[in-house]
């Protein structure tokens, strides 16, 4: 059976500038389709005539079956490329997954209008994917006994048990060779992605992770992630951003990986990764072995430099923890991207212009600020609504993080994006931020074209308030 993956174009201002970073979970369940003939599209490589590269795709390839995987702010757009490829192909099979249909899937079909796809495949999708194909081979296909999998059945939506969560020692490798184009970059580098490991035991009021894989948390074998880096270096890739949701959870498991990519002469590869600041203060020698397998980057999670917000967050870090953090990860050379969040409930123009001059005086190499987003299922999004402070309730296509959705006790949503926005500005006026630079030392003339395209866009959103929208032709 031919099968097209589609991973969906849209993506964060902040991101659009710097990289084009590949969907790994589709090239995972190409891996896992057995004697299925499968051709994988990141949709962000086509932009803004995605029509065009679809209608393209479909003539020449002619698939029996699309599968469409989106993030919550993402899943618009899916249900638009959905009814295009249905209203052109009414013969082909419609699959839906991902984030935002898993924890949303009952909503989703129980939409009056109807909706244009076949099944919804909830969770980890590799073996529920592959039993639905087999199954849509035979002549006369039951759906019922396939875990994970919601159907019509008649006019009604069927939605069958959950599926107990894989065992990674089981999983192949991801086909990335199934990919139709493989043009990814983060700023000057050909990059790819990999995982290490699934899940994270923490609970924080603000993420929905725990809808996916529950409070769960598993490591892939050492040996396939060794493999899996060999074929990603043969692809002439010379970086690689690893997706983990809690790396640091082992500090074990994270350390074994350095240690394979050390004895495997795998650090000629750029190392970019997401990491807690309690697992870098808390590590030392860890970092210094970060370094020496070639860990250039790490994404923290500082959140907030104030106790009580990171309190309401259930976020089990602390200013004192985020200052050693830092200090650690510069000791040694790696980029510090700071993941800070604005918009608590109590914030006012003080807490705020406070909160990220604290971030600042960190002496990161890019602050990755976003606005609190009460995405779906999540306890925060229902304290926020009973205290009345998210104002975009229904517009999902806004929950990207970047684009303010909601209001504070003392801030109308109208002020907290703009006084976001002047104090973004005021990174690229410290002097100690810019001469210390990682970025800017090590990819000059992409970094400064991105931080300058990045300007502009806060000179603009400043003035204008208008929040970004995707340039999408579908």
């Amino acid at each position: 059976m031919k099968v097209l993956l589609l991973a969906m174009p849209n993506s964060s201002d902040t991101m659009e500038t710097s990289v084009r970073m590949p969907n790994l979970a589709l090239v995972s369940i190409a891996g896992s389709l057995v004697g299925h003939e499968v051709k994988v599209l990141d949709l962000i490589l086509k932009k803004p005539e995605i029509k065009k590269a679809i209608t393209t795709l479909l003539d020449d390839y002619e698939p029996q079956v699309v599968g469409l995987s989106g993030m919550t702010f993402q899943f618009n757009t899916l249900l638009r490329i959905a009814r295009f490829i249905k209203d052109n192909r009414p013969t082909i099979k419609i699959i839906v997954g991902g984030y935002h249909a898993t924890l949303m899937y009952r909503e989703i079909c129980n939409e009056q209008s109807g909706q244009p796809f076949d099944f919804v495949v909830r969770g980890e999708g590799e073996a529920t994917f592959n039993e639905l194909m087999n199954e849509l081979e035979s002549t006369s296909p039951v759906f019922e006994s396939i875990k994970g999998l919601s159907y019509l059945k008649g006019a009604d939506w069927h939605h069958n048990p959950p599926r107990e969560l894989l065992d990674l020692d089981t999983l192949p490798l991801p086909n990335r060779s199934s990919r139709v184009d493989q043009s990814f970059h983060m700023l000057t580098k050909p990059m790819d992605v990999i995982e290490t490991s699934r899940g994270c035991p923490h609970n924080c009021k603000f993420c929905c992770i725990t809808h996916m894989y529950g409070q769960h948390y598993r490591q892939f074998p050492i040996d396939r992630v060794v493999e899996d880096l060999r074929v990603i270096k043969q692809n002439g890739t010379k970086a690689v951003f690893i997706v983990d949701d809690n790396i640091t959870h082992s500090i074990g498991h994270l350390t074994r990986v350095c240690q394979a990519i050390i004895d495997h002469k795998l650090n000629d590869l750029e190392y970019m990764t997401q990491v807690t600041a309690a697992g870098m203060a808390n590590n030392p020698e860890l970092v210094e072995l970060m370094s020496r397998a070639n860990f250039t980057t790490a994404f923290v999670g500082f959140e907030s430099m104030d106790p009580s917000a990171l309190r309401i967050m259930k976020k089990p870090t602390s200013p004192e923890i985020n200052q050693k953090a830092a200090t650690n990860l510069r000791k040694h050379n790696i980029g510090i991207i700071a993941g800070t969040i604005v918009g608590f409930p109590d914030d006012n123009e003080e807490s705020v212009k406070k909160q990220l001059a604290q971030i600042r005086g960190l002496i990161p190499d890019a602050i990755y600020v976003q606005y609190l987003t009460p995405y779906p299922k999540t306890l925060l999004r229902d304290e926020m609504l009973a205290a009345e402070l998210v104002v975009e309730k229904e517009d999902f296509s806004q929950y990207d993080g970047f684009s303010c959705v909601v209001r504070t006790k003392h801030l109308s949503r109208e002020e907290l994006y703009r006084i976001k926005k002047i104090e973004c500005m005021k990174g690229y006026f410290n002097p100690k931020m810019v001469w210390s630079n990682y970025f800017l030392k090590h990819h000059f003339l992409a970094f400064l074209i991105h931080e300058l395209k990045n300007i502009q866009m806060l000179i603009m959103n400043i003035f204008t308030l208008k929040q970004r929208k995707n340039n999408i032709d579908i």
